[in-house]
């Protein structure tokens, strides 16, 4: 089975849920780019809070249409892939969309390690979610989710909560939501509930299955076993869960020289 037949479609809203090195953000970033790649007239922002991603070019500052190569700002970073066809986002600019979402297929990144950073990110992504594109899909990846939430699922920004707001209106505008969660427990339950698309790897405790339960209605008691061994399930069009697909996620040797050992 390829990638290709496991993306999540347009206005579709999807959760990739893992422990650590379990596979979930790497296959979160291989759909993303296998979306842009097949769908190159969507508009892609992957949300970096660790970060991790490095970004091949960023817009230049004389003319923000054009690009100019990004190495400087990883060049002390020990790790991290690369993402092909990407351009990283200025989110402290007074227009961070300027220039961004022209090229076919391009991945834009928005990242940052700090809280004031990650309340950045919500207010731009919020424009985002709210600007009508008629005909045009757009798609946020969230690498780790639980970043913008509390233990006890509260935002940390209590007046935005875009994945919320996306979760409700993305099927009508296009809009999808993908979110990568280490855990299940403190997402948002009603985030969960509007998942179309579950797709899980290892889990560090099986606990977290309840939710997927009463959230989904996904009734396995274990995660997968297995090192990238993933299962997916999709919400039918009358609200069922369909049966699960299970696959092995297998990655290039090129990338995996990229990712941190530890």
């Amino acid at each position: 089975m390829e990638l290709a037949q496991l993306i999540p479609g347009e206005g579709e809203r999807s959760i990739i849920a893992g422990g650590t090195r379990s596979g979930k953000s790497a296959f979160l970033e291989w759909s993303l780019r296998t979306v842009a790649e097949e769908r190159p007239s969507g508009m892609n922002i992957l949300v970096d809070t660790k970060p991790r991603y490095r970004a091949e070019t960023m817009p230049s500052p004389v003319s923000p249409r054009h690009r100019v190569s990004a190495a400087k700002l990883y060049k002390n970073w020990t790790a991290g892939p690369m993402v092909p066809n990407s351009v990283r986002m200025n989110i402290w600019s007074d227009k961070p969309f300027a220039g961004l979402f022209n090229n076919p297929g391009e991945i834009v990144i928005m990242q940052g390690e700090s809280q004031a950073d990650w309340r950045r990110m919500l207010k731009i992504l919020d424009h985002f979610v709210k600007v009508h594109k008629k005909d045009r899909e757009r798609n946020a990846w969230v690498d780790e989710a639980l970043d913008f939430y509390q233990r006890n699922s509260w935002g940390i920004d209590s007046r935005n909560d875009v994945f919320y707001r996306a979760s409700r209106v993305g099927g009508e505008r296009l809009i999808g939501l993908h979110l990568g969660l280490q855990e299940l427990g403190p997402a948002p339950k009603m985030i969960l509930k509007s998942a179309t698309r579950c797709t899980l790897f290892h889990l560090v405790s099986d606990t977290d299955m309840k939710h997927l339960h009463t959230s989904m209605g996904i009734r396995d008691a274990v995660s997968p076993e297995g090192n990238y061994i993933f299962r997916q399930w999709l919400r039918e069009p009358g609200g069922t869960i369909s049966e699960p697909v299970t696959g092995k996620l297998e990655l290039p040797e090129s990338y995996l020289k990229q990712l941190s050992r530890t």
